[in-house]
């Protein structure tokens, strides 16, 4: 397929050769910002380390020579997870305040860093972070996320566990309900698109200590 050429899943020397050949022939700093962010995705989602890196690589060439205000936000959150992925959480964390700012700049584009960020920092246990993680669902949550059960589970569990280490065991057992009756629902609520934001892996550990906080 055409398209094929920056969404590829190996990045070998004649892989780069072919990427960057068809980069220069594209037109508008847009289209290559989107095609550079695309790329960077495909290669992060092999999940293998040397192509995780790869791909910060495509995005740091992004923000340093297309910083398209419609790609920000999203090249800003998918470079906080590739560093996720790398063990670098604290850098991860400031590319997701990045990707919030690009949001607060440029609002017509939305990303779910307002709701992961929240759930980045109670995977971590990364306390010191958690009022600022409740700040941000405060700010930034938005009515047509509500739609979607996957932001409901995990608002609702973020608040849920912040709630349990202020020692709030009763906010955070309702929270927590709350959380857990989203992520059992099999229906998006959308006529066309039912299967879409539900959640589906319910063997993670955040899901685990939301269940936990549920029975208490």
């Amino acid at each position: 397929m055409a398209n094929d050429w920056f969404r590829k899943t190996t990045w070998s020397e004649a892989d780069q050769a072919d990427f960057f050949a068809r980069l220069k022939r594209s037109r508008g700093a847009g289209m290559k910002a989107q095609y550079l962010r695309i790329q960077a995705s495909h290669l992060e989602g092999t999940n293998e380390p040397e192509l995780v890196q790869a791909a910060l690589i495509l995005l740091d060439k992004m923000f340093a020579e297309f910083p398209e205000k419609n790609e920000l936000a999203s090249a800003f959150k998918q470079k906080a997870e590739c560093l996720a992925f790398l063990g670098k959480p604290e850098q991860a964390v400031d590319c997701y305040r990045l990707a919030l700012d690009a949001e607060r700049n440029h609002p017509r584009v939305r990303t779910r860093a307002w709701v992961e960020f929240g759930r980045f920092v109670c995977d971590r246990k990364m306390t010191a972070l958690f009022d600022e993680a409740i700040a941000v669902i405060d700010e930034m949550k938005f009515e047509d996320a509500l739609l979607y059960p996957v932001d409901v589970f995990e608002m609702s569990g973020v608040r849920a566990i912040v709630a349990a280490h202020k020692g709030d065991s009763s906010s955070a057992k309702a929270f927590a309900s709350n959380s857990l009756e989203a992520s059992a629902k099999t229906n998006s609520g959308l006529r066309y698109h039912p299967t879409i934001g539900l959640v589906r892996d319910k063997e993670t550990p955040f899901y685990k200590s939301v269940a936990a906080l549920a029975k208490n």
